[in-house]
């Protein structure tokens, strides 16, 4: 997929933000803070933007799965038709989290078989960058009709990473993959066999993705990718950033480490 394709520029998207087929989604988040990403929307966000809550609407409840384990695709699709979504609907997913968020929304539209979906580049700064301001306007949708389509992106089960033979990429910080620390989950580590590619490797100073440095590039087309991290979150970011490098997209494992360790049979490192 080629970058036009994936991001827009804030200075792109203002020539088509007033486009009723071009609808914003403000994902930003906090996982230590629940209420944190409403909070931000309700002080300002950019005009006419949804605000999609990470922890209810993009997410089931924490259990078995994980801690963000994916939610049923009916019940997303059902999400989108409230907002007034059509497979005609440019999205827009933006954050202040590196990214981490928009893209989480980004490969969840595309598991609903949305193909113009594209994150902003830069999030929430670059659009500030640019001279635009922010709105505490909130608008009204017109339920659509949509319906989910067949996906467009891949997903793998801990039983898959088990039983089959994958290039496993763990986008979390190195300390917590070298089990140095675990500030969130109950067990430190990583899984076996798994290489790490820290998400907040994939951008530049600026917040932007990083096209011309990829921790990706030495990847050959040839290997089956999976992309995981602590809840199935941040590892989208890191799908975006392959699929930047010219890469065959990776599949996703939702679960993720949160919902490895539940399972003591399930080997751990180190």
């Amino acid at each position: 997929m080629r970058k036009n394709e994936l991001l827009i520029e804030a200075n792109e998207l203002t020539q088509i933000i007033g486009d009723e087929n071009c609808v914003l989604i403000d994902c930003r988040a906090k996982l230590d803070d629940p209420d944190w990403g409403q909070r931000e929307y309700s002080r300002g966000h950019l005009p006419r933007a949804i605000f999609a809550d990470l922890n209810t609407q993009l997410s089931a409840p924490p259990g078995a799965g994980g801690r963000h384990p994916l939610p049923q695709r009916e019940s997303f699709a059902d999400l989108l038709a409230n907002w007034g979504i059509t497979h005609d609907t440019l999205l827009v997913p933006y954050d202040s989290n590196n990214s981490v968020y928009a893209c989480r929304f980004w490969w969840m539209a595309r598991w609903v078989g949305i193909k113009q979906v594209r994150v902003l580049n830069g999030g929430l700064k670059s659009w500030l960058r640019v001279g635009k301001g922010l709105s505490t306007e909130i608008g009204s949708q017109k339920r659509s009709r949509f319906v989910a389509k067949p996906s467009l992106t891949r997903t793998v089960s801990a039983e898959d990473i088990q039983e089959q033979s994958h290039k496993l990429i763990d986008a979390r910080a190195i300390k917590r993959f070298r089990g140095e620390i675990e500030p969130i989950d109950g067990k430190a580590g990583h899984i076996p066999g798994a290489i790490c590619r820290p998400h907040e490797s994939n951008l530049s100073i600026d917040g932007k993705f990083d096209l011309q440095n990829s921790q990706f590039n030495a990847l050959t087309a040839d290997l089956d990718i999976v992309c995981y991290c602590g809840s199935g979150v941040s590892a989208t970011q890191n799908i975006m950033a392959i699929l930047l490098a010219g890469m065959p997209e990776p599949a996703l494992y939702p679960g993720s480490w949160s919902e490895w360790i539940q399972d003591p049979k399930r080997p751990t490192s180190p």
